[in-house]
C-alpha cells in the first residue's frame, strides 16, 4: 500500500485577547482578525477575521498573509478562490512562514490556483521541510520516492521519512514500516517494519493497523498470533478501511469465533460511520453457538435490547447465563438487571 501526499492545509491561530495596540498596526490588525476568527473578546465572526487578516496581509504582515490564503483556499468566511490563495501563500512563502511554504508545495502538486509543477512543489516542500515542518519533511520523502519533480532517490526518500516519523508523523511511521518491509533504500527487515507499523499503529493509522495484522497473520518478524491479527484487522476495519474489512471477513469465514466475535463487533459499531446491526447479530450467534465467552454476552446484549433482531428476554437471560458461568462480569450484572440471580462462574 502506497503511501501519498499529505494534502491536509495548516489551520494553527495564536489565541489574543483584543489588542490595546491601535488597529492601524499590522500586527494589531492580525490579532483583531485572530479575536473574530476564535470569537475572543467579540462574536465569533469568519468574515471579520477575513477583513482584518486582509487589511494586515496587505501591509506585507506575514503571518496575515498566510491566513487570508488559508481561509480562501477552504471558503472559510470569504469566496472560495485558490489562485487567490496560492498568491498569498506564496508571499508569506517568500517571507519564510513554514506552514504559507508547504500550502504552496501542496497547491502547485495538485494544480490548486497554479499549473501543476512536481519541481516547484518540491522547491516549497524543502524549504519547509528544513524548518522541521513535519508535513513537510513527510512529502518531500514522497517526492523523492516517487521520483516527482525531483531524480528518484530511495535512500534520499527515508532520510525525509525518518524526519518525519521522528517526529512522531504517523503516515510516515507507516511508511517507514513499507519502505523496510520492501526494501527500499534499506534492506529488507521484517523486525524493524514491525517497529514502525507499530509505532503508527499505535496512532490508531489504520492502514498502519491493517498491516500488523497481516504480520501476525502470516507470522513475518513477529511469532505467528491470530488473535493479534484479528484484533489489528478489527481495529483498521472499524475506521473503514476496506482491505482489513475483507481480511476480517476472510479469517471469520474460516469459524474461527474470535474472528467472528470482532466482525460482529465492527457491524455493530460501524464500518467508518456504518453499522448493520443485523450482521452483527449474525456473526455474533455465529461465535456463540461455538462458545465464545465475548459472543455470548454480545448476543444476549443485542437480543435483550432488541438490536438487529426481534427483543426476546428469555433467549437473552438463556445466553447471558452462558457467558456469566464462564465468568463475563458484565453478563452477571445484566441478569441481576433482569431479576434473575446469576449462576457462580464455573471454575
Amino acid at each position: 500500500m502506497a503511501a501519498r501526499f499529505c494534502i491536509a492545509p495548516v489551520i494553527l491561530l495564536s489565541c489574543c485577547v483584543l489588542s490595546a495596540q491601535p488597529v492601524e498596526e499590522p500586527q494589531a490588525q492580525y490579532n483583531r482578525g485572530a479575536d473574530y476568527w476564535y470569537g475572543n473578546g467579540v462574536p465569533q465572526d469568519y468574515g471579520e477575521a477575513a477583513n482584518w487578516f486582509r487589511k494586515a496581509a496587505e501591509r506585507g504582515y506575514a503571518e496575515a498573509q498566510y491566513r487570508l490564503g488559508q481561509m480562501l483556499a477552504i471558503g472559510q468566511g470569504i469566496r472560495q478562490d485558490d489562485t487567490e490563495a496560492a498568491s498569498w501563500y506564496r508571499k508569506a512563502a517568500e517571507q519564510g512562514v513554514a506552514r504559507a511554504q508547504y500550502n504552496l508545495g501542496t497547491v502547485y502538486v495538485f494544480g490548486r490556483g497554479v499549473e501543476k509543477n512536481y519541481a516547484e512543489a518540491v522547491k516549497w516542500f524543502r524549504k519547509a521541510a528544513d524548518q522541521g515542518f513535519v508535513d513537510a519533511q513527510y512529502n518531500l520523502g514522497v517526492s523523492y520516492r516517487d521520483g516527482q519533480g525531483v531524480a528518484q532517490d530511495f535512500q534520499e526518500a527515508l532520510t525525509w521519512f525518518r524526519k518525519s516519523a521522528d517526529q512522531g508523523y504517523s503516515a510516515a511511521q507507516f511508511t517507514m514500516g513499507l519502505m523496510y518491509s520492501d526494501g527500499q533504500g534499506v534492506p529488507k527487515d521484517p523486525a524493524q517494519a514491525l517497529t514502525w507499523f507499530r509505532k503508527s499503529a499505535d496512532q490508531d493509522y489504520p492502514p498502519a493497523e491493517f498491516n500488523m495484522g497481516v504480520l501476525y497473520a502470516g507470522g513475518t518478524g513477529v511469532p505467528r498470533d491470530l488473535e493479534q491479527a484479528v484484533e489489528w484487522y478489527r481495529k483498521a476495519a472499524q475506521a473503514g478501511l476496506p482491505q482489513a474489512q475483507n481480511a476480517l471477513r476472510t479469517v471469520a469465514g474460516t469459524g474461527l469465533p474470535m474472528a467472528q466475535h470482532a466482525l460482529g463487533m465492527t457491524y455493530e459499531n460501524g464500518w467508518g460511520s456504518v453499522t448493520i446491526e443485523p450482521e452483527a447479530v449474525y456473526w455474533y450467534r455465529k461465535a456463540a453457538e461455538q462458545g465464545y465467552p465475548p459472543a455470548e454476552y454480545d448476543l444476549g446484549r443485542m437480543l435483550a435490547d432488541g438490536r438487529g433482531v426481534r427483543k426476546n428476554d428469555a433467549e437473552a437471560e438463556a445466553w447471558f447465563r452462558r457467558a456469566a458461568e464462564k465468568g463475563v462480569r458484565e453478563a452477571q450484572t445484566r441478569l441481576e438487571s433482569l431479576g434473575v440471580p446469576a449462576a457462580p462462574p464455573n471454575r
